[in-house]
């Protein structure tokens, strides 16, 4: 195929789908409508071949498997995919300069409007679509064409397009079209034979969606479909082909590597090492149900039971891939390393998976780091040869992350899939080969829980495969999460913990776990130190004096780098956090390098293998997820009780490990305001401390410092459940509430307050919503609208040259802006302007504001 020449340009009368130009603006290649469609179809017929791809969609479509007989006529529906780029206005894009006349809304006329009868009319004698028509079960045409014609990764939108379509001259838009139906009638003549119709289901109509999304994506990559020039009369044979090597190379196909994981047998001790499993990693596999949720204790090992169980449901054929989605980029890096351990042991020989790290600006796969191009190329630090590039083709687009056999990047990556946004079904297609693993998902507010259920119902109702993890979830959100109903909250406590949970036909269904090791007492006590980072940054120092290692957490990053600041001003201590010998801290507003930097300098201090000694770390939650972190001390700030326990879990984390004196017993140091009334932190918009804007809900954080008052021992994980259910549980906060209410008549503003936020949060999610069982006409992308998989979360990467260098001597790379940094503007159409440059710190000018990057991390400059 490669041997053919290219002319400089199509012959009159052949229609055109992709063009190349050079310098100049002349055609130096271009790739026939025909061809191109031929290469997608042929990407649609191969994908349908993949076995569990093939269960999925007739899951959705409500049948056991798709026959041989609706592939093909699902693969000669793709080949009509690009037909809309007959029209005159698309073809006359052949001459350098003319303008941008689309092909999807343009054939959307023809199919949708009453003004377009006569062209319809001559499209489907042209191309014999009555007879792709009897496909159909009554009344599901159009579903399915709205699926075929959303290819772009939007609906299909009705526009006035006469004038593209009327026969002028020897110029006959829908004439041209006969090559078309001349290689439908010869490569898919068996679609034209007897058969039962094509499926009759929404959700199907979406899988079906993103499927050929993707399969468009694929065949328009010219390393695996060079343009052909309409030289091959048979395409199709070499389209065919194309796509099942393509598929091999990017790691879409995978039974190859099946049979290389069951070449030997698969056993916890071959993937994770010589321990034996714990008993929360041991029950991993023996659930069928394809959504559960593991709740058990920070640093009980729920990372490896998720590996297992994937590692088992791969072996069987259930799923082809991994998604590990966590709450933040920082905990994405983290898990990179642990995933890529288990994708060494768990496939021999050289024909491994990557591993991509799936996080915007930032992304890796293995040991390499990529970065895109300006002409839309993409570029990584190892110079991989042609076979290696094929391969990282799902890493180079955010929108094809989900394609890759194994990835770990942040929940938003898939929550994408839940919203009405371009691409989303391409998203929620790719997920269904996968086992989706959701961690930490207690840290979900309701807005994202709202998307996350979305999500969940869409991928199970097609077969797809989850796994929930969790310290301790509360019965409230994990019935919402399973579609159950809320245990009372008598019930609640007294369920099992660590325990595995799932439904079955709607009825809450728990396998209690034996406890690994020993209890953990924590000491709680609260300091009403909240508003006085000097006094925490001295609590900090006694501590380090007398050996300790000490955590320090706060909710802001605002406050965290008071407390920074506060402890340099008491002089400075050997025991201060220090990267590279710059004294910092530790929060998500630091550049992408940097951040690794700081996570491998955290856990060299605090970690597993970390020496004997002191040491004061402090930072914000970035600290309580993921990183394997053990502190003698935790000094943390107020915060709902589920995210207490987490960062807990940060304390005396490895047991055996040498104490200092006096630090035998876990203690944690709650720090709260200076008098007891949470009330005055919650008056104002915004709140103080992260408390009433990072964490909303005033009643949860005040039925957790009730707990902390009254009961300052605790045994973790024995008090876990009822710790969790006595400050989340709706029956306490209906009562907190009453009480609140009856307490101070200010209380009624601020939770009427609140509870029109979480209305508004709930609503906004709703909204947003993409709904896989509802037809696809009904998918609508709001004009102007972005949604954001979290409220606030549309934030700004801006980028500075390689020779601009961060606090710690490494280039500063790209840098996050939180859309809260960047004032009225959003910066978005604008490049940083340097205003100071100095070895230890950048300031810059981005939207409306000054910022400053220094080694306490980004935040406005203030002279």
């Amino acid at each position: 195929m490669e041997s053919f020449a290219a002319s400089n340009a199509p012959p009159r009368g052949q229609l055109w789908a992709k063009l190349h130009r050079g310098p100049h603006g002349e055609i130096v290649g271009w790739h026939s409508l025909v061809d191109h469609s031929a290469d997608v179809a042929g990407v649609v017929g191969a994908l349908l071949d993949l076995p569990v791809l093939n269960r999925r969609l007739a899951k959705a479509a409500h049948l056991e498997s798709l026959d041989a007989h609706t592939c093909r006529r699902l693969e000669a529906l793709a080949f009509l995919h690009d037909i809309g780029k007959a029209n005159r206005g698309f073809q006359a894009r052949i001459a350098p300069g003319a303008p941008t006349i689309g092909h999807i809304d343009q054939v959307a006329w023809i199919f949708k409007d009453a003004l377009a009868a006569d062209h319809c009319a001559r499209l489907y004698a042209i191309l014999g679509l009555d007879r792709v028509d009897e496909w159909f079960a009554s009344g599901s045409a159009c579903e399915l064409w709205d699926a075929v014609f959303a290819h772009h990764g939007r609906p299909w939108d009705v526009r006035p397009a006469d004038p593209h379509w009327r026969v002028v001259g020897d110029s006959d838009p829908i004439g041209e079209l006969a090559p078309m139906r001349q290689a439908l009638d010869r490569w898919f003549e068996d679609a034209f034979a007897l058969g039962r119709p094509l499926p009759n289901s929404a959700s199907f109509d979406n899988a079906f969606a993103g499927l050929l999304m993707l399969a468009d994506w694929l065949g328009s990559d010219e390393q695996f479909f060079p343009f052909g020039y309409g030289l091959d009369p048979n395409r199709i044979v070499f389209s065919r082909e194309r796509a099942r090597l393509a598929l091999d190379a990017v790691g879409l196909s995978v039974e190859c590597r099946r049979i290389g994981v069951l070449s030997r047998p698969l056993t916890f001790e071959l993937l994770f090492g010589s321990q034996s499993p714990r008993p929360i990693q041991a029950n991993a596999t023996v659930l069928a149900a394809n959504c559960v949720v593991l709740e058990a204790e920070t640093g009980s090992g729920k990372t490896e039971a998720a590996l297992w169980r994937f590692a088992n449901l791969f072996a069987q054929g259930k799923v082809d891939g991994l998604y590990f989605a966590l709450p933040t980029r920082v905990a994405a890096t983290q898990m990179f390393a642990r995933i890529k351990r288990l994708r060494d042991a768990m496939f021999p020989g050289a024909d491994r998976p990557s591993v991509v790290l799936a996080v915007p600006g930032q992304v890796g796969l293995d040991d390499a780091k990529g970065h895109r191009l300006p002409d839309f190329g993409f570029e990584w630090t190892d110079n991989p040869d042609e076979q290696q590039q094929r391969a990282r083709w799902a890493a180079e687009h955010p929108k094809r992350f989900l394609a890759a056999q194994i990835a770990i990047g942040t929940i938003d990556q898939v929550l994408l899939g839940s919203i009405a946004t371009k691409h989303a079904h391409l998203r929620g297609t790719a997920l269904l080969r996968h086992l989706l693993v959701v961690d930490e998902v207690h840290a979900s507010d309701r807005f994202m829980e709202t998307l996350l259920t979305n999500l969940l119902q869409g991928h199970l109702q097609a077969g797809g495969h989850a796994l929930l993890l969790s310290a301790t979830l509360g019965a409230g959100m994990k019935a919402r999460l399973l579609g159950t109903v809320q245990e009372s909250l008598a019930r609640a406590e007294a369920a099992p913990y660590p325990a595995y949970g799932w439904a079955e036909s709607g009825e809450a269904k728990v396998l209690p776990v034996p406890r690994w090791g020993e209890a953990k007492h924590v000491q709680v006590e609260a300091e009403g130190w909240m508003d006085d980072p000097a006094t925490i940054a001295a609590a900090a120092i006694a501590a380090a004096d007398a050996g300790a290692k000490v955590l320090v957490v706060r909710n802001t990053v605002a406050a965290a780098i008071a407390t920074a600041q506060a402890l340099e001003a008491l002089g400075t201590h050997a025991a201060a956090f220090r990267v590279a010998g710059v004294a910092t801290l530790h929060h998500g507003r630091f550049g992408a390098a940097d951040r690794q930097l700081l996570d491998g300098a955290v856990e060299a201090v605090l970690g597993k293998d970390s020496p004997e000694g002191a040491k004061i770390v402090i930072g914000t939650q970035t600290l309580e997820a993921s990183l394997d972190l053990d502190a003698d001390l935790l000094i943390t700030d107020l915060c709902p009780m589920d995210v207490l326990l987490q960062r807990i879990g940060r304390l005396h984390r490895h047991r055996g490990r040498g104490r200092p004196s006096g630090f035998a017993v876990a203690r944690t140091v709650v720090l709260t305001p200076p008098r007891r009334d949470l009330l005055a932190l919650l008056r104002g918009r915004r709140g103080r401390h992260g408390l009433g804007l990072v964490y909303s809900d005033a009643r949860i954080v005040e039925a957790t410092w009730r707990l902390i008052e009254t009961m300052p021992e605790w045994r973790i994980p024995d008090m876990n459940r009822m710790l969790v259910e006595r400050s989340t549980h709706s029956d306490i906060l209906c009562a907190v509430e009453e009480e609140l209410r009856q307490r101070d008549g200010a209380w009624e503003h601020v939770l009427n307050t609140a509870y029109a936020q979480d209305l508004a949060q709930s609503q906004t999610a709703k909204a947003s919503l993409l709904d896989r069982n509802k037809p696809l006409s009904a998918f609508k992308i709001p004009d102007g609208e972005v949604w954001a998989t979290r409220l606030g979360a549309k934030d700004l990467q801006v980028e500075f040259p390689s020779d601009v260098t961060g606090p710690f001597g490494r280039p500063i790379g790209p840098i996050r802006v939180a859309h809260h940094l960047l004032g009225e503007g959003d910066g978005s159409q604008e490049l940083p302007k340097i205003l100071e440059r100095t070895p230890s710190r950048l300031v810059f000018e981005i939207g409306q504001r000054v910022l400053i990057y220094d080694r306490f991390g980004l935040r406005q400059f203030k002279p």
